[in-house]
């Protein structure tokens, strides 16, 4: 098959987004199975990367990479039909999809492009992310314009979380079908000696390095929970320490001075750095924690347990199913008070020191041939 993955975010091996790097390993996976794959992004550098065609359609006309924010100001907020049809419009015209077989996107906002296509749609925003993002009345009027492809059948809609698949079902009318996503560990490893990484990047070699994988997002992604629970640390573990924030896109650099402030007036140790590569985080990474307040799936909780990372995960639906039966994961119920005891606890009995890595029952729900042959066979 001939597939073309539609994704609105720059992809390199430098992305940082749960989105960029699931399109990264779905189009890998893909292609495995002997189809051809070229991925479409709005922005960023065109490359060929493991015989995948990455493709800028530099959809706005800009250097550099698109955010969310420039999407607003080009199409509106998304509370009518006109934004998704005005986007569409401009998607179709820069994107021939008639040699595709089938074609996959990563957004809602797509709902109205290619309708005459056979569509996948993957759903990485869920109900409170999509409201945060883009406000009430745009979240309703997707959810109504959802309900419009419930009897068809050219168009499918995938969610990594059962949770989220049955939440979004109810919502409208859909089925929603339910694929985890999957997990090239290859991908995770660097042959960087973790010394020459923490020297690379000026960090401290005798303290404990916890590792925040996600977006400095401050509403869903939460860093400052971090803090404030690190702030609370006996004085003689939070000397111990040095965390290590990856997720400073462009548009967060606004909440770096907040982050920097709460850490310094509580003694705490912080680093805000753009690995080169995500691998190398991992590598120096003595424990993740991810205080996210919601996540569709979870890329980066996948990611550090797939490693046998320490890893503490707020309590969320998808974090939960991430985390089941895995033994190297502790949960804590989006208090800084209870987060404090998880990091404690690790740090007092030396728990950092040592990774587990995952049984092979956990692993095989998270494997890359099985979720590439999933989707396949919904685009057939």
């Amino acid at each position: 098959m001939r597939i073309a993955i539609i994704n609105p975010w720059a992809i390199s091996g430098k992305s940082i987004g749960g989105t960029e790097r699931f399109v990264m390993d779905l189009a890998e996976s893909l292609k495995d199975l002997k189809n051809e794959i070229d991925v479409y992004m709005f922005s960023g550098e065109s490359h060929v990367e493991r015989g995948i065609n990455y493709i800028n359609i530099n959809l706005f006309d800009i250097i550099g990479e698109a955010d969310e924010y420039i999407i607003q100001e080009t199409f509106g907020d998304f509370e009518t039909n006109k934004s998704y049809e005005e986007l569409a419009k401009k998607l179709e015209k820069k994107i021939d999809v008639s040699k595709y077989d089938c074609i996959h996107l990563n957004s809602q906002l797509f709902l109205q492009a290619w309708k005459e296509k056979k569509r996948i749609f993957t759903i990485h925003t869920n109900p409170f992310e999509y409201e945060l993002a883009w406000g009430k009345k745009s979240y309703y009027k997707m959810l109504e314009i959802m309900r419009e492809y419930k009897d068809s059948k050219l168009t499918t809609f995938v969610a990594p979380s059962r949770y989220y698949a049955n939440e979004y079902e109810k919502l409208t009318e859909c089925k929603i079908e339910y694929i985890p996503h999957a997990i090239d560990i290859k991908r995770l490893y660097t042959e960087n000696e973790k010394e020459n990484i923490i020297e690379k990047y000026n960090l401290n070699k005798e303290k404990i390095k916890i590792i925040v994988p996600s977006r400095l997002e401050p509403k869903q992604k939460q860093p400052m929970l971090l803090i404030d629970a690190c702030s609370l640390l006996e004085s003689d573990i939070k000397n111990k320490i040095e965390i290590i924030f990856t997720g400073l896109d462009k548009q967060y650099i606004k909440f770096v001075n907040e982050l920097k402030e709460k850490a310094e007036n509580n003694q705490i140790e912080i680093k805000i750095i753009r690995f080169d590569e995500m691998s190398e985080a991992y590598k120096i990474a003595d424990m993740t924690v991810l205080p996210s307040k919601s996540e569709s799936f979870g890329y980066s909780a996948l990611e550090s347990l797939s490693l046998g990372i320490p890893t503490i995960l707020n309590g969320i639906p998808t974090f939960k199913e991430i985390a089941s039966e895995n033994r190297n994961c502790q949960l804590f119920e989006n208090s800084e008070i209870e987060l404090k005891e998880k990091i404690t606890e690790l740090i007092k009995n030396k728990k950092y020191e040592k990774r587990i890595i995952p049984d092979d029952k956990w692993s095989k729900r998270y494997e890359l041939n099985t979720f590439a042959k999933n989707y396949l066979n919904l685009m057939i």
